[in-house]
């Protein structure tokens, strides 16, 4: 990593974000967002790399929808970071990424989540496991408004290897939150499976209102 990006991870490390959710404050906050003082979710807490803005934005668009994977390597150099300022991720044992549905794998030919799994678990030592799927059918997240996006990732994943995580402390990684209705809806799946909680981390995050913003 340059010294140009080392200094731009660490004034994004240094914004203010919601300590439950990881996303980055529009504006001065301190504590919790708004959206998560009133709900709980089934993830104990999730970390972001940057905000979702930007340069990262277009990196994360030249992955996913150009298939240019030459960053993974430096992306996992980014989540690494996170997994070493962030205690808790010391009690993670697996790495689970979030799993696309069998056609968008198909269409795409990867899943841009395990690319980054792997090469997160690669830098930290722990295992990655693709233990989930997701049911054939819901439209991408991308497409749809907020109060749309929890309603159409409800039910539809399911753990495929319920002995790989029974009892275990999972890590989940995906590209982006934004919401966070697809975190809580994993998260959720893999509970039921039998995990023991779930953190989150992801390359990017959103931005949200703290709880005292007026």
């Amino acid at each position: 990593m340059c010294s140009r990006c080392r200094c731009f991870v660490a004034a994004a490390a240094a914004e203010p974000f919601c300590p439950i959710c990881g996303r980055f404050f529009r504006g001065p906050g301190t504590g919790v967002c708004r959206e998560c003082a009133s709900r709980e979710w089934p993830f104990v807490f999730c970390r972001a790399a940057l905000p979702y803005e930007g340069a990262l934005r277009k990196a994360v668009h030249r992955l996913k929808f150009g298939g240019r994977r030459a960053a993974v390597d430096y992306i996992g150099d980014l989540l690494a970071g996170v997994w070493e300022r962030e205690p808790q991720y010391r009690q993670g044992e697996i790495l689970v990424p979030v799993p696309l549905s069998p056609e968008r794998l198909g269409e795409r030919g990867f899943n841009q989540a395990a690319l980054l799994a792997a090469a997160l678990g690669e830098k930290c030592g722990v295992r990655y496991l693709p233990v989930l799927a997701k049911d054939a059918g819901a439209p991408p997240q991308a497409q749809l408004g907020r109060s749309a996006r929890h309603v159409n990732v409800t039910g539809v994943f399911s753990v495929v290897d319920r002995r790989a995580i029974s009892g275990k402390t999972v890590v989940v990684v995906d590209d982006v939150l934004t919401t966070g209705s697809t975190m809580a809806a994993v998260a959720s799946a893999l509970l039921e499976g039998g995990a023991r909680q779930v953190f989150g981390l992801v390359l990017g995050a959103g931005r949200t209102f703290p709880r005292n913003a007026r």
